[in-house]
């Protein structure tokens, strides 16, 4: 099995935050190393928002932490309400992913067995965190660092290929849809491109990459959704119809090929209806094979 990216990116991040840490001389290295591990994520963008969700949570159980251990030091009782305040803080002000390391951080300090230290263990947690969180991320970014639009054209190109055999299928083999097979699949490939997407757009907001490449690839997802949409409704129509002269047209224009005759006199309100899904379709593809150069 091939050892990925960040896996080994992972690995030389934490080998650098403990190099660090002993060169400036840290007092726990493998607090930073902790941070190290958990800010490596498979975009930049995620790292920097895992990052700052530790910091946060960091930053606000050191400070309790800190407050709690100067009032009653060791007191299960204090312990137990501090965690929920801090749980209580962290879901009002919308850290909801800090309230674990907030909780954690916090019963470190308060059950620190250290009384005259109590200040500098909680600034050192917080440094520890810092560093490893700073040196993760820019690890991430610098070496290497994820290639999303390899991967969104990867996903576009099978989803459009998807499509085009399910079309074809439909026209030339006069196959119906199997909705919990091809569907199926391109449902997945949707989900996949949204979650880069979502990436996207949070690399947009960092300043990581381009505006325009995420509103190419909302654009692109919403063609592809359109056609999904439309294609399930095909599926359930379940009956030969008459293709008309225009989807006729786009679809020899596709496939290079003959649309296949019907032998009806005239066009019912079915035939209507399903020429009606089939040219949205027809036409998000048309836009996807010109923008992919597929």
């Amino acid at each position: 099995m091939k050892i990925g990216m960040r896996t080994v990116k992972t690995g030389i991040a934490l080998s650098l935050t403990i190099f660090i840490s002993q060169i400036i001389n840290l007092k726990s290295p493998i607090f930073a190393g902790i941070a190290a591990i958990i800010a490596m994520q498979s975009s930049v963008a995620g790292s920097f928002k895992t990052g700052k969700n530790r910091m946060l949570g960091t930053i606000l159980g050191a400070v309790l932490g800190l407050i709690c251990s100067l009032m009653s030091p060791t007191n299960p009782i204090v312990i137990g309400i501090g965690v929920i305040v801090i749980i209580h803080l962290c879901n009002v002000l919308e850290w909801k992913k800090s309230a674990t390391i907030a909780a954690i951080v916090f019963l470190s300090i308060t059950y620190n067995q250290e009384p005259g230290n109590r200040l500098n263990y909680s600034l050192y947690r917080t440094l520890d965190t810092f560093v490893g969180i700073i040196i993760a991320t820019l690890v991430n970014f610098f070496i290497l660092p994820p290639n999303f639009k390899d991967k969104v054209h990867f996903s576009c190109n099978n989803i459009l290929a998807e499509s085009l055999n399910l079309v074809e299928s439909l026209i030339w083999k006069n196959k119906n849809i199997d909705i919990n097979k091809e569907l199926s699949r391109i449902k997945n490939n949707l989900k996949t491109l949204e979650d880069y997407y979502g990436t996207l757009k949070e690399e947009v907001e960092l300043n990581i990459c381009k505006g325009e490449d995420c509103k190419h690839l909302k654009n692109t997802y919403d063609s592809f959704k359109n056609i999904y949409d439309n294609l399930n409704i095909l599926s359930n129509i379940d009956f030969d119809p008459i293709i008309n002269r225009t989807n006729s047209q786009i679809l020899e224009r596709i496939y290079d090929k003959k649309v296949p005759y019907f032998d009806r006199n005239a066009m019912i309100e079915m035939d209507i209806v399903f020429n009606y899904h089939l040219k949205i379709i027809l036409e998000e593809m048309e836009y996807l094979i010109e923008i992919l150069n597929f």
